[in-house]
C-alpha cells in the first residue's frame, strides 16, 4: 500500500491547529499550564514551541502531541526549556558535561572537544579514527556535534546531559555512523541501558516494554521517588513517545 501523503498546513487551518494544540496540552496531566505556560505560534510555516516546562517528561510529552495533531503537514521547532533544580554557568555546566562524557566507559574511545567563547579546545583524544563529539554551551543549553557508532550511543550521550541538574534544554545534533534504522527495539535497549546506569533506581526491579514508541514500566520499587526517578529516566531517551508507569512501591 502505497504511503499517504499529506498536504502542508493551509494558513486558514494555523488558528484551528494552534486552538486543538492548546487544549490537547490542557488535558495532559503532565503539562502544567497554568504555572508553566507553552507559547505556540507559526512562523513561515513552521510550528515553534517556546517557553519552560517542569520537566523532561512535560518537554517531550508537548512535542508529541503537537506532532499527532499536526503530522507530518508541518515541521515543528522544541525550543521549550526545563526548570532547572539548581543553577550552574555555563563554564560549570560545560565542565559537568565534560565530566558526564569522559567518566561514562560507552564513551572511553571517542575524541570529546568543547567549544566555549568560540575557543576550541580538545578535552581527551579518542585517536585517529575515533567518533568525536562536540560540546557548546550557551545560556544553559548544551549543544552536542558531531558523530557516534550506535543510537543507543546517541540516545545515552543526550540522557546523560538530561541528568545534570541545571541543563535546561538539549539539542542533539549528533550523527549516527554508519546509519541505523530506528525500531521499537532500538528504544527499548536505550531505555534499558538508562535506568541500568542511573543508580538512584535499582534497574533488576524494572522491566521495560515498548510498542509504537510507547514506553511501559512494570515491576517493584522501594519509594515513589524511585518510581519517579525510572519514568523520568525513560522520558530522556529520545524518541520516546509517551510513558505508562505501572511499577509498584513495596508496601503500598
Amino acid at each position: 500500500m502505497a504511503e499517504t501523503i499529506l498536504p502542508p498546513v493551509d494558513p486558514s487551518e494555523i488558528d484551528s491547529i494552534l486552538d486543538q494544540i492548546s487544549a490537547a496540552l490542557e488535558r495532559d496531566e503532565r503539562i502544567n499550564l497554568h504555572k508553566y505556560p507553552v507559547e505556540l505560534r507559526v512562523d513561515e510555516g513552521i510550528l515553534f514551541l517556546e517557553g519552560t516546562v517542569e520537566n523532561i517528561a512535560a518537554k517531550r510529552r508537548a512535542r508529541a502531541l503537537c506532532r499527532q495533531i499536526v503530522k507530518d503537514r508541518m515541521p515543528i521547532e522544541d525550543y521549550l526549556r526545563r526548570q532547572p533544580t539548581g543553577s550552574m554557568g555555563d563554564r560549570e555546566l560545560r565542565d559537568e558535561a565534560v565530566e558526564r562524557l569522559t567518566t561514562e566507559p560507552v564513551f572511553s574511545d571517542y575524541t570529546i572537544r568543547t567549544l566555549t567563547d568560540h575557543k576550541d579546545m580538545l578535552v581527551h583524544d579518542g585517536g585517529p579514527d575515533a567518533h568525536e563529539i562536540m560540546i557548546e554551551v550557551a545560556d544553559g543549553a548544551i549543544t552536542l556535534k558531531g558523530s557516534v557508532g550506535s543510537l543507543s550511543h546517541r540516545r545515552l550521550a543526550e540522557t546523560l546531559m538530561w541528568w545534570i541538574y541545571a541543563c535546561e534544554r538539549v539539542d542533539n545534533r549528533l550523527d549516527v555512523t554508519p546509519p541505523e534504522e530506528d525500531t521499537d527495539d532500538e528504544i527499548n535497549d536505550a531505555v534499558q541501558i538508562v535506568i541500568e546506569k542511573d543508580p538512584l533506581v535499582h534497574a533488576d526491579q524494572v522491566r521495560v516494554g515498548t510498542a509504537a514508541a510507547v514506553v511501559h514500566l512494570d515491576g517493584l520499587v522501594g519509594t515513589a521517588e524511585e518510581r519517579a526517578f525510572a519514568e523520568l529516566d525513560a522520558w530522556t531517551v529520545a524518541g520516546v513517545w509517551d510513558v505508562f508507569n505501572r511499577l509498584e512501591v513495596r508496601g503500598q
